[in-house]
Order: structure tokens, then sequence, then C-alpha cells
């Protein structure tokens, strides 16, 4: 499938944020969009919004979206993909896409990402695309403690 890439709108954002995921991934669905405004996240700020990216289907629906913070020595990549998309290839392709992105705009900097290490359908998207896991860390989150591998972009 062809993805175009484009800045994530606040449109895009609600139609994320309505996103369900169901069985294990029900962790990563999103509080309303009310919730999201009053507790401030990204996904709500317009200036943080500026470091999204939304990657669309040639029809134009929302595929997936990609958060590169640079954070100095590296850059954070986080990405969402579209639950009925899952599975299916697409969060490869965004990755794909993004990575070209990251490295064209982030010249230099390492690409560093955090997954739950019970996520294994994410993990092996993750190392398929050349990402290795190089530390694992508990920290707290909205849900509580959780157990996240980083991973490390390696370059081929």
């Amino acid at each position: 499938m062809k993805l175009r890439a484009k800045k994530l709108t606040e449109q895009d954002a609600k139609e994320a944020s309505s996103w369900k995921y169901s069985g294990d991934y029900e962790i990563y669905n999103l509080p309303s969009w009310d919730e999201m405004v009053k507790q401030n996240y990204s996904l709500c700020d317009e200036l943080k919004r500026n470091r999204f990216t939304a990657y669309l289907s040639e029809d134009n629906e929302l595929m997936g979206f990609v958060n590169l913070l640079d954070e100095g020595d590296s850059v954070f990549f986080g990405i969402g993909v579209n639950p009925i998309h899952c599975n299916k290839g697409i969060g490869k392709e965004i990755i794909k896409l993004a990575l070209d992105d990251c490295k064209h705009r982030f010249l230099g900097k390492s690409i560093i990402l955090e997954v739950r290490t019970w996520n294994k359908r994410a993990i092996a998207c993750y190392k398929s695309q050349g990402f290795e896991i190089i530390d694992t860390k508990i920290q707290g989150t909205n849900l509580g403690i959780g157990e996240f591998y980083v991973m490390k972009y390696i370059e081929e």
C-alpha cells in the first residue's frame, strides 16, 4: 500500500484518540479527546503536535502516525497504528517512511524507542526495520509501573 505523509492535524489527532485496540493491546487506548485536553497530551497541543506526522492511505484514511521528539543526542521515536490495520504490514511501512524522514531531519542522531516487553508483535515489527534491544527498564506510566525494552535503530 502506498502511504502519504503529512502534518498531523487536530482532526487527525481526534480520530486517533477514538481508535480502540482489543485484548492485551487495550492498554494503548487513549482517553476521550476532552480528557486528553485536560491532561495536556501532546496530541492536543498545537505546538507539540508539530512533532507528529500522519500517514494516510490513497483513500485519505488515517493509517497511523509517528512522533519524533528531538532529545539532544537522540530522537525518541513513537508510533501509533490504526488498530483495524494492525498485523497487515502497515506499521512496517510507516516505520520505513518515518526512519527516512528522521535520518534527514536529525542527521547523525541515534533513533530510540521504548516498547513494553510483552508486546511481541511490536518488537518483531521494530526488529524487522533495524531496531535492536539495548536495555530494559522499569518506569512509571499513566497506567502504573511497566517494564520496557529500549530499542535503538542500527544503520545497515
